[in-house]
């Protein structure tokens, strides 16, 4: 059966155009329509295999077009024309979920090849979507502690409700982005798109750029327009991650977006506003960074409406064995290698650690000591013997009226002192990644002193 193709346009004689071309190829059934009204319609009715769409039409733009289909059909091939295009169309077409971007005139076999390679691409994109839903939906969240449950539940009710903004709180490792995800996927803008920030990979000077966009010529680099990556989430999410390092200037910026969903690019004068959710997660302890003067309390609030605390690993240590056996069988399919078993022995072992580097840690030590294993069974034989707690450190007893960046800066110099200087192995123990340890001893001085 040839695939039935749909061509969208406000101008008639280019409806009549593009079909007679395609019927003339004798490889698609077409159907033309002049109204978006009627086409919506038709697909409620009976959904096309690929649609052909203008740009502009006064009804609907073709952006607007692609959002509202691929909000109901995620995989339909929608490519996207235009005979008087500017800067950033195709940008924003393919942000909305088109398939392809041309322009006219289109010559009849080219468009006839784009359309037949984008439907080769369906099974492969049905297949990723399929995974991605099962791998971020709520019950993707593995574990029966009832603080996993409780976890679980949070996913349910914010997904829920739209737009709600909410706040991810927890030690690094935790899986801040996972249950981010599992929000993102619940919830009725799954079909959309779902953006990662990291606040702390970004330098101050360069967030609001990256976050919002600038207009040509708004600074010496800037030679066209560019959207910023909150654009780009228009319908989906915004994951703001390691939040808590937001200087105070973006956070009040921040802040003004989150009470309108509003914003100006830089250098630009119109309002732009956007539909999207926006997930915040931190690590740090933000009630204590308000009450230090390092972040608003009003941005705090503003965030806090619906917040979780995910637990540390040690919390839940029930669940260590299902997560283990899941990483197992995780890894073992990358690595092409057989899936080996968990003993009683290896799953104790795993419960009596401590995990300050969580599941991020956990996914790690069972990636490494698949590698090594040669036997059916997994072995843990380079594997720290960790107690509950560790022994506290004489050498990093801290005085009583120190502010709390000198503390911060004490403990991270002694914690390095204590491990001979191994970053890698003091991010693991302070519960953070290199990255934020780095930005941490950069604050502090301590780059030069431990190298």
């Amino acid at each position: 059966m040839q695939p039935t193709v749909f061509i969208v346009d406000d101008d008639p004689d280019q409806v009549a155009l593009v079909v007679a071309q395609l019927e003339r190829t004798r490889r698609f059934v077409t159907q033309g329509f002049t109204r978006v009204s009627e086409v919506l319609d038709a697909l409620s009715a009976e959904p096309p295999d690929a649609i052909v769409c203008d740009l502009v039409m006064p009804e609907m733009d073709g952006v607007a077009f692609t959002q509202r289909v691929r909000a109901e059909h995620r995989t339909l091939p929608i490519i996207i024309a235009t005979a008087r295009g500017t800067d950033g169309d195709a940008e924003r077409a393919l942000a909305a979920g088109a398939t392809d971007f041309v322009t006219k005139p289109i010559e009849p076999n080219a468009l006839a090849t784009r359309i037949a390679r984008s439907l080769e691409a369906v099974p492969a994109q049905e297949l990723l979507t399929e995974a991605a839903a099962n791998k971020f939906n709520p019950h993707g969240i593995l574990g029966s502690h009832p603080l996993i449950q409780q976890v679980r539940e949070f996913v349910s009710r914010v997904a829920e409700v739209s737009q709600v903004s909410a706040l991810l709180l927890g030690e690094s490792g935790t899986g801040k982005n996972l249950v981010a995800r599992a929000i993102h996927t619940a919830g009725a803008a799954k079909n959309y798109r779902f953006v990662e920030v990291n606040c702390a990979a970004l330098p101050p000077h360069l967030l609001e750029a990256e976050l919002f966009g600038y207009e040509k010529g708004a600074f010496t680099d800037a030679k066209q327009t560019k959207r910023g990556l909150v654009e780009v989430a228009d319908g989906g999410t915004l994951f703001l991650d390691e939040l808590g390092t937001l200087p105070l200037e973006m956070q009040a910026k921040l802040l003004s977006f989150l009470e309108s969903r509003t914003f100006r690019r830089v250098g630009g004068t119109r309002e732009i506003t956007v539909t999207l959710r926006v997930i915040a997660a931190t690590n740090a302890d933000l009630a204590a960074e308000v009450a230090a003067g390092r972040f608003r309390e009003d941005l705090y609030y503003r965030l806090n409406v619906a917040s979780q605390v995910l637990p540390p690993l040690r919390a839940i240590r029930s669940d260590i064995p299902e997560l283990a056996r899941h990483f197992l069988k995780r890894a073992a399919e990358y690595f092409g290698k057989p899936v080996p078993r968990l003993d009683a022995g290896g799953a104790e072992q795993l419960q009596r650690y401590d995990w300050p580097g969580n599941v991020r840690e956990l996914r790690n030590v069972i990636e490494r000591a698949l590698i090594f294993s040669r036997d059916a069974v997994v072995r843990f034989e380079e594997f720290p013997a960790a107690a509950p707690s560790r022994a506290p450190d004489e050498s990093a007893a801290l005085p009583l009226g120190l502010t709390l960046d000198e503390v911060e800066r004490m403990y991270i110099d002694a914690t390095l002192r204590q491990l001979g200087g191994n970053v890698a192995a003091a991010a693991r123990q302070l519960g953070v990644s290199r990255k934020v340890l780095w930005q941490r001893r950069k604050r502090h001085g301590l780059l030069e002193r431990n190298g």
